[in-house]
């Protein structure tokens, strides 16, 4: 306790070091704790996709998922809630960025059961902070991190260079998942995932639709000591801000839509938009990065996007809507 008070106090690298050999210790003595698993990737990458395949294997039944979202709203729950025997969504908010005591409520709430719990997180998520803020709040006494996925978007690559952002977290991960690499030419896959081995990623692995071989599953996690590593990676603020905007009131089209996105990331330096839009015939759900946009017709209507990136907070409802009458 007194080592968590004095971390508390000067958030120091060494001091994290310190916990994180502690709670090795104290999970190794337990043989009751619950599995706990990890998922992150950007917006849009697949994570939903890959947990609705984990929850239909035997390892992960009875599951609960803690799912986090910047929206008001999750846009992917009703998904999750097919499989999973309980989702609990923690909404506005980034779990690693703001206040960890709705997260570690929750984990306090499902460590009565032994059912394993899954943690969804927003699409900027840092996953050293979520690790040590587990670790600050003795979670990791009453749960065995058994995994740490994350998703990479294959689209969001290049044959010359990872985004720091996505390197960072790869590197974190115990294992990545490639998504859309099927969509990339045959020389230009092979070159992605050469350059990914020589950053030093050697467990890397194709993600079809959220399926993947899990064979290549490595046990025990490696994600604590990847925490004591990467430790001043921890420390770092994350430069990635959001928006929401509610468009319930907008007759607004896919087209639309991407017209305004294209003018606004240039200007406003953004990563990704998520969300579902309408107008008074139809809705879609859309997804876009500087890359690529997409659209799918859905019945859902949240009515509210998700928009990513480093002035993200500066894109008010009043500027949004702006641009769409330009």
């Amino acid at each position: 306790m007194k080592l968590r008070m004095l971390y508390c106090r000067k958030n120091t690298i060494q001091q994290m070091k310190s916990l994180i050999r502690c709670s090795c210790i104290e999970r190794n003595a337990m043989k009751d704790s619950r599995a706990l698993y990890l998922v992150n990737g950007a917006l849009g990458a697949g994570k939903t996709t890959l947990l609705q395949y984990l929850l239909q294997q035997e390892q992960y039944s009875g599951a609960r998922v803690i799912e986090n979202e910047f929206a008001a709203e999750s846009v992917d729950s009703a998904l999750v809630a097919r499989h999973a025997d309980e989702v609990a969504t923690i909404a506005g908010s980034c779990i690693c960025c703001s206040s960890s005591d709705e997260l570690i409520s929750l984990l306090r709430a499902f460590s009565s059961s032994t059912a394993p719990v899954i943690i969804e997180s927003t699409g900027v998520a840092n996953s050293l902070k979520l690790i040590e803020q587990l670790i600050v709040a003795d979670m990791i006494k009453h749960y065995e991190l058994k995994q740490s996925f994350y998703v990479l978007d294959a689209l969001e690559c290049d044959v010359e260079r990872v985004p720091e952002a996505m390197l960072r977290e790869a590197q974190a991960a115990d294992i990545v998942l490639l998504s859309k690499i099927d969509r990339l030419p045959s020389e230009a896959a092979r070159d992605l995932q050469a350059l990914l081995r020589d950053c030093g990623l050697t467990n890397v692995v194709p993600m079809h639709f959220g399926k993947f071989d899990m064979t290549k599953l490595r046990s025990p996690s490696r994600a604590l000591e990847r925490a004591m590593l990467y430790g001043e990676d921890a420390q770092r603020a994350d430069i990635s801000t959001y928006s929401v905007i509610d468009v319930a009131a907008a007759d607004i089209t896919p087209n639309l839509l991407e017209d305004v996105w294209r003018k606004l990331q240039c200007a406003y330096g953004l990563r990704r938009l998520k969300g579902d839009i309408h107008n008074k015939i139809q809705s879609w759900h859309i997804e876009a990065t500087p890359h690529q946009f997409r659209s799918n017709e859905t019945d859902d209507q949240q009515n509210k996007i998700v928009i990513i990136g480093e002035r993200a907070h500066e894109i008010t409802h009043d500027i949004f809507f702006a641009e769409m009458q330009q």
